[in-house]
C-alpha cells in the first residue's frame, strides 16, 4: 500500500468514525431516527462477531445475531466519548467480551452436566485423541470444552504431574511413564492420584 493510499483511508476512517461519534452522541440524546442509521452502519461489526463465534455455540446465526443485537443496544447507551478508543473499537470489544462471557456460561453448564461422566481418565482419552489430531466426528463446542479443561486443570499442576498428564493422555502405561521420565512406578502412580483429586477438586466436587 502506497503513502498516499494509507493516508486516504486513515482520512476516511477519521470520517467514519466522527459520523459514528456524531450519530451516538445525537442517540444518547434522544434525538428520534438515530439509532437505526447507527445499527446499519455497524452491521458489518455484528455480523464479523457472529461468524467468529458461532461454531462454538449449539445455536442458529440467527439467534446469535439476537445476541450480537442486544449487546450492541447496551453499548450504545454505555459509550462515553471521553472512553481512550472509538465507537467501532469499543463495539468490537464489547461483542468480544459478551460472546466470551456466553462461552464461559455454556462450559460451566455443559462441565456441571456432564460432570458425572468426564472424569480424570475420560479427559485424558479425549485430549489424547485431540493431540493425535484424529477427533474429527466432534464438535467444536466439545473440542474447546476439553481444551479449556485441560488448560484450566494444568495451572495447578506441578511439573512432574504435568508429564504424567500428558503421557497418560497419549495413551502411555504406568511403566512406560516411569521408564520415560527415569522414576519408580509408584511414583507415577501416585502422581496420577494427585491428579485425580486435584480434578475432582476443581470440576466435580463444586
Amino acid at each position: 500500500m502506497t503513502e498516499q493510499k494509507k493516508v486516504g483511508n486513515d482520512r476516511r476512517r477519521k470520517q467514519e468514525e466522527h459520523i459514528n461519534e456524531t450519530l451516538i452522541f445525537m442517540f444518547q440524546h434522544d434525538i428520534e431516527d438515530t439509532f437505526e442509521i447507527l445499527y446499519k452502519r455497524c452491521e458489518s461489526l455484528l455480523w464479523r462477531a457472529v461468524y467468529k463465534n458461532w461454531q462454538c455455540f449449539e445455536r442458529s446465526r440467527e439467534d446469535l445475531w439476537q445476541e450480537a443485537s442486544l449487546c450492541f443496544v447496551c453499548v450504545t447507551k454505555k459509550y462515553k466519548r471521553d472512553k481512550k478508543m472509538c465507537f467501532s473499537q469499543f463495539v468490537s470489544l464489547s461483542l468480544d467480551n459478551h460472546f466470551s462471557s456466553l462461552r464461559r456460561m455454556k462450559f460451566a453448564k455443559k462441565r456441571k452436566a456432564d460432570s458425572n461422566a468426564i472424569s480424570l481418565d475420560h479427559l485424558c482419552e479425549q485430549k489424547g485423541i485431540y493431540v493425535m489430531g484424529i477427533a474429527k466426528d466432534s464438535s467444536p463446542l466439545d473440542a474447546l470444552l476439553i481444551e479449556e479443561t485441560m488448560q484450566e486443570f494444568q495451572k495447578h499442576l506441578s511439573a512432574f504431574e504435568k508429564k504424567v498428564v500428558m503421557l497418560f493422555a497419549k495413551g502411555y502405561s504406568y511403566d512406560s511413564i516411569a521408564e520415560h521420565l527415569d522414576c519408580s512406578r509408584e511414583k507415577v502412580m501416585n502422581a496420577k492420584h494427585r491428579c485425580t483429586q486435584k480434578y475432582k477438586s476443581l470440576f466435580l466436587d463444586k
